[in-house]
């Protein structure tokens, strides 16, 4: 039965990746085939990492579930976040090996610790166009418009043309955890990049409640964004964009479904030690 209430989907959490666990993962197959119980022209909306040590990246759902497309910005490409679509792409063969730390996961194709995609109803979407709102303020302008609007959970789209815009890149992501409490700032863990004007495409997920923030993004950021430029096709997490006209979509989602498989061992045997 097609199931049409919009929905996100939360494969694990950020604060379960924050802490370590790159074990708990989910494959493109996994993902493609829950899609398939929504209706088949749905927008899609998301942001995750990979399992791939020292080359996680940062990974942006765009799509529908007929068609979806998990974009990855490589922190190894030919330009740091050089984007794939691993529905179709494979990983260049140069720089870090691709390797898992699951014993039971396949290498070659992508595994998700963190993936959160929101299945979006467009009679439920609201739309506005904005202009001017400068680099440090567009995460904080957009929180306050999703609260006014009194929006709890969400899928957001944001297209058009940006000013300086930052981004990182996880390639590091340990097996440890990382702290993450004075920001995106640790260069044994992002690599970092700043571009100067150009058109963006910008997809996220909004949680108002800090109960649901761990899910998404950590306590007391409840809007996280992935992003690409549109023609260089670079990008990957947005730390901070300069506004210069951009038209903003925004799905509130119904249901927050979580999975996290394979939760009866309490450790999970590990590649390299």
């Amino acid at each position: 039965m097609t199931r049409t209430r919009s929905a996100l989907l939360a494969y694990n959490t950020v604060d379960r990746l924050l802490r370590g666990d790159l074990f708990h993962t989910v494959t493109t197959a996994d993902v493609i085939e829950d899609l398939a119980d929504y209706p088949a022209d749905y927008p899609i909306i998301g942001i995750g990492t990979t399992s791939w040590l020292r080359r996680n990246g940062e990974v942006i759902v765009e799509g529908t579930p007929r068609i979806p497309a998990l974009l990855w910005a490589d922190p190894e490409g030919k330009a740091v976040g050089e984007i794939l679509d691993l529905c179709r792409q494979h990983p260049s063969a140069t720089g870090t090996p691709l390797i898992t730390p699951r014993v039971d996961d396949d290498d070659e194709q992508a595994n998700f610790p963190f993936l959160a995609i929101t299945v979006c109803d467009p009679a439920q979407a609201l739309h506005w166009d904005a202009i001017d709102i400068p680099a440090g303020n567009t995460h904080e302008w957009l929180i306050a418009e999703l609260t006014t609007r009194n929006v709890g959970v969400a899928g957001v789209h944001i297209e058009g043309r940006f000013g300086v815009v930052e981004t990182t890149d996880a390639y590091n992501v340990p097996l440890g955890g990382v702290d993450l409490s004075h920001g995106y700032k640790n260069e044994d863990v992002f690599r970092f990049a700043r571009y100067e004007a150009d058109t963006w495409v910008m997809k996220g997920i909004f949680a108002a409640n800090p109960s649901l923030q761990p899910f998404i993004s950590v306590t007391g950021k409840p809007l996280h964004l992935h992003g690409y430029r549109r023609e260089a096709r670079e990008g990957g997490h947005i730390v901070s964009a300069q506004i210069v006209s951009v038209s903003v979509t925004v799905y509130p989602v119904d249901d927050l479904i979580l999975r996290i498989h394979d939760v009866a061992q309490a450790k999970m045997p590990q590649k390299l030690s």
